[in-house]
């Protein structure tokens, strides 16, 4: 609810022309992570597309090719995710259409293996929302 209520300021900034999805990958309910780092893009002035928590990766894919993001931001909550993430991640990058997307992962597995987001195939990984627009710029 607290959320809910900051996003008359959120949905306020200058646009900078960027986009981005953020979802939870399949069997990841967590969900409110991800949705905090979909606002602070927002706030950052790129236009979000949030998908939710259990997002299957047919559901990711399909929202790439409607909206054709500069980024991804996926998230994974458990250690038992990260196969399902990797697997989302693969599929995407078999597409040539998705070449040039950058895809930034979080959770807490990240924040225990450090290189993990390495091993799954991401182009990066952030710790917090903030940390995760800073990374953005960096990439895009």
């Amino acid at each position: 609810m607290i959320m809910s209520q900051l996003y008359p300021y959120i949905f306020n900034s200058d646009r900078i022309g960027k986009r981005m999805v953020a979802a939870s990958v399949d069997t990841n309910m967590h969900d409110i992570g991800i949705r905090m780092v979909a606002d602070f893009f927002e706030m950052a002035g790129w236009d979000t597309y949030y998908l939710g928590g259990n997002t299957p990766p047919e559901a990711i894919i399909e929202a790439l090719e409607i909206n054709q993001p500069h980024l991804l931001a996926l998230s994974a909550t458990i250690s038992q995710q990260i196969g399902m993430l990797q697997s989302t991640i693969e599929r995407i990058h078999e597409r040539s259409a998705f070449k040039a997307l950058k895809i930034i992962v979080g959770g807490h597995p990240f924040n225990i293996v450090h290189d993990l987001w390495q091993r799954v195939g991401a182009d990066g990984c952030a710790k917090s929302a903030e940390e995760a627009v800073q990374l953005a710029q960096q990439l895009t």
